[in-house]
């Protein structure tokens, strides 16, 4: 037994977790038929890079019907004002204008919601989509590392069968901790195996756990440093102001609940 002035005497289990901007998905948001597959498993990808064509049936539908209502709305809306103005003169019938409104009214909503179904499919420009081949790219939403691929040429892919493509990547690491009392405020590293990563305390459970007693603390890499999701390993920081001694475990025994250390002196009552 010896005095931990010096030495880590506040530790707990703590794991990297998974940060979502580091991990993107690539689903198709209507149904779709896939044309080319432009990436594989391994691959670097960057942020709107590529990754497969498809052929979404309700998309081209939408982009149909927007250049149809489009073209109506330039119609009626033309219509409308020429009878507009042959109303100020007393050459057009009230009806007749009132007609034209309407259907220049039923011309923008159907425009309005074939786009809503375009801007749904990232399309800004159908008249591009139509006069093409028809095909979208489904582009990789952030950077990093293609882990998983679920994609064949010719499929009907529905929305709901899962992405075409799992993408990892890097971002800043948070470590979750669970420690035996509230974090304090110090100098803390992550340590996992011989790695050891200074990090900073970003905040703490307001209660323990009523589980197990535990207290949840989290951390973040300093110096940006990042840390691989899912590494499991233990935060500790130096603990000054109390009395605290190292004890080996197996010198430690409980009786009712109490723990107590054997010494010279004999059994002491101690808090682990």
């Amino acid at each position: 037994v010896r005095a931990a002035a010096d030495e880590t005497v506040l530790e707990g289990p703590a794991l990297v977790l998974t940060d979502a901007s580091a991990r993107g998905v690539v689903t198709p948001p209507f149904r779709a038929t896939v044309t080319r597959i432009a990436a594989r498993e391994g691959d670097v990808v960057d942020a709107g890079a590529p990754l497969c064509m498809v052929v979404m049936p309700e998309v081209l539908d939408a982009a149909g019907r927007a250049e149809g209502a489009r073209a109506r709305l330039a119609a009626w809306t033309e219509r409308h004002q020429q009878l507009t103005a042959l109303k100020a003169e007393g050459l057009a019938k009230s009806l007749d204008v009132s007609e034209a409104a309407a259907q220049e009214a039923s011309a923008r909503a159907d425009l309005q919601t074939a786009r809503a179904v375009l801007l749904a499919a990232g399309v800004r420009d159908s008249a591009s989509l139509l006069s093409g081949s028809g095909e979208l790219a489904l582009r990789a939403p952030s950077s990093g590392v293609i882990t998983h691929v679920d994609a064949t040429l010719g499929e009907n892919r529905d929305p709901s069968a899962g992405p075409l493509f799992v993408i990892s990547g890097r971002a800043a690491s948070r470590i979750e901790a669970r420690l035996s009392r509230p974090a304090p405020d110090g100098e803390w590293r992550f340590i996992a195996g011989a790695d050891v990563t200074p990090v900073r305390l970003v905040s703490r459970a307001p209660a323990a756990d009523p589980r197990d007693g535990s207290f949840l603390a989290w951390f973040e890499a300093e110096d940006s440093a990042t840390l691989t999701a899912g590494t499991p390993g233990r935060v500790t920081t130096k603990h000054g102001g109390e009395a605290t001694f190292l004890v080996p475990a197996s010198a430690i025994r409980r009786d009712s609940g109490l723990a107590q250390v054997r010494t010279r002196s004999g059994l002491v009552s101690i808090t682990v």
